[in-house]
């Protein structure tokens, strides 16, 4: 697909725990890419970086096209999401985002922070998107551990509309712990404007293209 690729996990034959799967391929291709950019830095080249974008869900699967130029895909909101979290990781400066759907059978293998509340459209209710940081079996650093609790926290300040709360916890990882952390950065802009411009009763926690802080 152009500089992109599209794996299905589960289609065309079925394949247990698809959305693990999913994530160890994830990983894998995180640690591969790693040692690539380090060889390309030893020899004075650009590194190069990814965005991964996962979602598990039920989609429509087979060969499109003629028996000449078919080829196999998969099509679908379910596609249509994975899609737009891969286009995500740049906006919050994470190089694997997955969605709730993805999470819910590996959630207890997994380090992630939650890191925001989406729509796809009009027609489906808003899934929450995270942040994969790595495996349990995978210990990380006690800063990553404050770093996510801290946001974690934010975010529970974020939805309960308690912003100023918010605002300081995502400061405090901006502060204190990573000064590039760019999802704490755009969540410390989007609180600030919710300080200044407070939400209607009925908001929900999503952040719409009509706002102004992207």
């Amino acid at each position: 697909m152009a500089d992109a690729m599209m794996v299905t996990f589960g289609a065309a034959l079925p394949l247990a725990d698809h959305a693990w799967m999913a994530l160890l391929t994830a990983i894998e291709m995180r640690y591969q890419l790693k040692q690539f950019n380090a060889r390309r830095v030893a020899t004075r080249q650009p590194v190069i970086n990814i965005g991964i974008g996962i979602n598990s869900d039920t989609v429509i699967t087979g060969y499109v096209g003629s028996s000449r130029f078919g080829q196999f895909t998969a099509l679908g909101q379910g596609v249509n999401l994975a899609a737009r979290l891969e286009e995500a990781t740049k906006r919050y400066g994470s190089d694997i985002v997955i969605s709730e759907n993805t999470l819910r059978p590996c959630r207890d293998r997994v380090w992630v922070r939650e890191l925001d509340k989406i729509i796809l459209s009009g027609k489906y209710p808003p899934v929450l998107i995270y942040e994969l940081v790595g495996l349990k079996s995978e210990p990380i650093s006690e800063q990553k551990q404050d770093a996510i609790a801290l946001y974690e926290k934010g975010r529970e300040y974020y939805l309960a509309r308690n912003f100023r709360k918010a605002w300081n916890e995502f400061a405090t990882i901006v502060e204190e712990i990573d000064a590039d952390d760019k999802a704490a950065k755009l969540q410390m802009e989007r609180s600030q404007h919710y300080i200044d411009n407070p939400p209607p009763e009925d908001w929900n926690g999503v952040w719409t293209p009509t706002n102004s802080v992207h």
